[in-house]
């Protein structure tokens, strides 16, 4: 029996059995005591590796994506990075700043596979969000901690979670962010059905991944990276940028090196919100007309039709969306 009558936090639950949880002895416990959470440096560690929906064995692929964060987190914070430092080189990135400016007061947020936290720390930092910051290798997490920690970051959890054993209670955020991961499991699908679960009715979903045809140009540029190394860097423009050797390093292994890899059109992931009870709401880039840097990312656009798609796709091959990996982000609301 628990010392506590009181749940942990009514958004957390047990991933096993969905109960909720009670602070006992410095670990997080069911109520039956069956099942008990480390806290571990301010991390609460509610990882746990079910079978995946494919059959697969979730932890094969797991097992060598946490192994290749754990050796370069990503995205990793520079050295000479401050409060200051930091907050303005996000508000340069046009999603980030959108985000920041748009997010409702006492929004409860969850970024799902946040790695190093720079997104959950800076939505921290400058809303009045309530955010849960889940990644599912420590070593990821422990940065985002102690910039957190050093910086005296307020209104944020950071949480060791599987997204397909999510710990958060179904039904309970207003907003879930996931940008950059999901292409990243073994099964891209039930990878976000298992996400877009922890939505509330009326809430907002937040899926960038890996775009079939935008992400072409970095395909080509990997294909060479893999015949003559890292002398063809030079055409990535990402790594122009005033990066730290930290940096540099885990953007050429994420971009290059990583061991789980897929793609996916706007057409299929919107396949995935009709199944999940999103409907569309908006996507960067813009599927009909230009984006600005003053776009309303959660004012309801139109989806367009397939060749519509097909045809933004393209066109980020011809942008920045193209040249630095090819990521389309697309926002759902739940109906």
């Amino acid at each position: 029996m628990s010392q506590s009558t009181k749940p942990f936090d009514e958004n957390l639950v047990c991933p096993v059995t969905g109960e909720a949880l009670f602070l006992e002895a410095g670990e997080l416990v069911t109520a039956d005591g069956r099942h008990r959470y480390t806290v571990g440096e301010d991390i609460f560690e509610l990882f746990v590796n079910p079978e995946a929906p494919s059959g697969e064995k979730s932890s094969d692929t797991t097992g060598r994506v946490q192994d290749f964060y754990t050796d370069a987190p990503f995205p990793n914070y520079n050295d000479f990075d401050d409060m200051a430092v930091f907050v303005e080189r996000a508000n340069k990135g046009v999603f980030a700043r959108l985000l920041r400016k748009q997010i409702p007061m006492n929004t409860r947020l969850l970024e799902v596979g946040c790695g190093t936290g720079q997104m959950s720390n800076y939505l921290a930092a400058t809303t009045m969000s309530h955010v849960y910051a889940t990644d599912m290798t420590l070593a990821s997490l422990k940065l985002g901690m102690d910039f957190a920690r050093k910086n005296s970051i307020k209104g944020i959890k950071f949480i060791q979670m599987n997204l397909f054993n999510p710990c958060i209670k179904k039904r309970s955020m207003d907003l879930v962010i996931s940008n950059g991961v999901l292409h990243h499991t073994a099964d891209t699908r039930a990878a976000f059905l298992s996400i877009a679960q922890l939505v509330k009715p009326g809430g907002y979903i937040v899926v960038g991944l890996y775009n079939k045809i935008g992400r072409l140009r970095t395909d080509l540029r990997r294909h060479l990276f893999n015949l003559f190394g890292e002398r063809i860097l030079f055409l990535d423009p990402h790594l122009r940028k005033d990066l730290s050797p930290e940096k540099r390093r885990a953007w050429i292994l994420d971009q290059y090196c990583h061991p789980q890899e897929s793609k996916h059109t706007i057409s299929e992931t919107l396949g995935w919100f009709a199944e999940a009870g999103f409907t569309f709401v908006s996507s960067i880039p813009n599927i009909i007309g230009t984006f600005s840097a003053e776009e309303k990312l959660f004012e309801p656009k139109s989806p367009g039709t397939g060749f519509d798609r097909f045809l933004a796709e393209v066109g980020m091959l011809f942008s920045q969306y193209g040249s630095e990996g090819g990521l389309c982000i697309v926002i759902g609301r739940k109906t």
